[in-house]
């Protein structure tokens, strides 16, 4: 697919399954077309936003290392977006990515992902969690907290406080992830999900 027309696709304004498919190997068979994502990532008053940020999602899902060219670019998004599916879908990012890195120990993340980048996922993620966020959001933050505190003993610290405060007012689902979390970080164990 060409770049005018995934741009043509991208902002129809359908988003239909079989587009979002085409879009998204689109951007596994030429990873140049997430610096489009990004852009419209970065336009965070436009609800379309979360349309771009929902196919990059989906892309890394199918290639996660073709984020690692854009990770100063993506790390600098996370403090700036405000819609919901934008955030739910970058907070899944920054997921995978921890996943990568703390627990497949994958050399290829190791060697890409910064301290800096380390420190803009901590601080949206707290962020995350201590601001109106649905479930989604923050069940994927408390997974990449807890990965973080491995690296950053601090973190389990604040996690903790943060989760038995919102554990007892919390939906159904969040009390069950966030008792899981509370457990692992208790007994020291890697958090079964």
């Amino acid at each position: 697919m060409d770049k005018q027309l995934f741009i043509k696709i991208l902002n129809s304004g359908s988003e239909k399954l079989a587009n979002r498919d085409m879009l998204v190997n689109a951007c596994v068979e030429n990873p140049l077309r997430n610096s489009i994502l990004l852009k419209n990532i970065g336009s965070i008053e436009d609800e379309k936003s979360s349309y771009s940020a929902r196919i990059f999602e989906l892309a890394c899902k199918e290639n996660l290392e073709m984020i690692n060219p854009y990770l100063d670019d993506f790390c600098d998004l996370l403090a700036k977006i405000k819609i919901h599916g934008t955030v739910r879908s970058c907070a899944k990012i920054c997921e995978l990515l921890m996943i990568e890195f703390f627990i497949k120990h994958n050399r290829k993340f190791h060697s890409s992902i910064r301290d800096q980048h380390l420190e803009k996922i901590i601080e949206s993620g707290f962020n995350w969690m201590i601001t109106n966020q649905k479930i989604a959001v923050q069940a994927y933050t408390m997974q990449t907290l807890y990965l973080l505190g491995k690296k950053y003993d601090w973190i389990h610290i604040e996690l903790a406080l943060i989760l038995e405060k919102n554990i007892p007012t919390g939906s159904t689902g969040y009390k069950n992830r966030g008792r899981k979390v509370l457990k692992a970080i208790e007994t020291n164990t890697d958090l079964k999900l």
